[in-house]
């Protein structure tokens, strides 16, 4: 198991060096069981703004072009591929942690996704098109055509069980 190496910046501080990450019961990741019970229950006009992004993430994903080659975000640990994207990662987070350990993990199936993808505020036909351009892996350069760019923000998914290593870094 996880012959690939990338970083997980580790907000909720639960990780341990030499821990193996695994799907729980229900086959799900901690990030999915976060979501799985609100999108599985709740009407969509009442789900947050954060769970709807993950439902219609989903809805997605489970398009027959995708469901075979991307790995749900609701199985999978997120990382990063350096301890500097890792350090991005936590300048997103809101509200902001004190301090974020980073570990280095090893994953054996991974995809490599642009989250700028999620985050463009746009009209309903965009944002359909905004969460396709998420799973076929595309790089969001040059994108929003107007308004204020970025730089593009990989994550890895990496599908569980995943090995955690040696602490790293702290953000």
């Amino acid at each position: 198991m996880g012959i690939h190496r990338f970083y997980h910046a580790d907000r909720w501080q639960g990780l341990t060096e030499g821990q193996t990450i695994e799907l729980d019961s229900r086959g799900l990741s901690r990030f999915g069981s976060i979501y799985w019970d609100a999108i599985c229950t709740k009407p969509f006009d009442s789900l947050t703004d954060a769970e709807q992004r993950e439902f219609l993430l989903e809805q997605t994903r489970s398009l027959p072009v995708f469901s075979e080659h991307r790995c749900s975000r609701f199985q999978s640990m997120f990382g990063a591929l350096s301890i500097e994207d890792a350090k991005r990662f936590v300048d997103t987070i809101l509200p902001r942690p004190e301090r974020v350990p980073i570990y280095e993990v090893f994953a054996s199936s991974f995809c490599t996704l642009d989250m700028n993808w999620l985050d463009y505020a746009s009209d309903v036909d965009t944002s359909i098109q905004n969460r396709r351009n998420y799973w076929y892996a595309e790089i969001s350069n040059h994108n929003p055509e107007t308004g204020d760019r970025k730089l593009p923000l990989l994550e890895v998914l990496m599908q569980l069980p995943v090995r955690v290593g040696k602490l790293v870094a702290w953000a």
